[in-house]
């Protein structure tokens, strides 16, 4: 996920193990918004949980076939 710094204007990438880690982090404090450090000037930004879920992988719908298949 592409993230822009609204103070420098910096870009960077979120990985989708760091998008999982945050949404499992934040679904348990039930939050609208996550934040994160910008990688250039250290301000910190607002992401929003429900374009972090858009961007996060979904589980396939193979791996639960496999699980109820044995």
């Amino acid at each position: 996920m592409n993230v822009r710094c609204n103070y420098c204007r910096q870009s960077f990438n979120l990985s989708r193990d760091y998008l999982v880690d945050a949404l499992a982090k934040s679904g348990e404090k039930k939050q609208k918004y996550h934040t994160v450090e910008c990688i250039n000037c250290r301000k910190m930004i607002k992401v929003p949980m429900a374009q972090m879920k858009r961007y996060a992988p979904q589980p396939s719908s193979e791996e639960g076939d496999k699980d109820t298949a044995n």
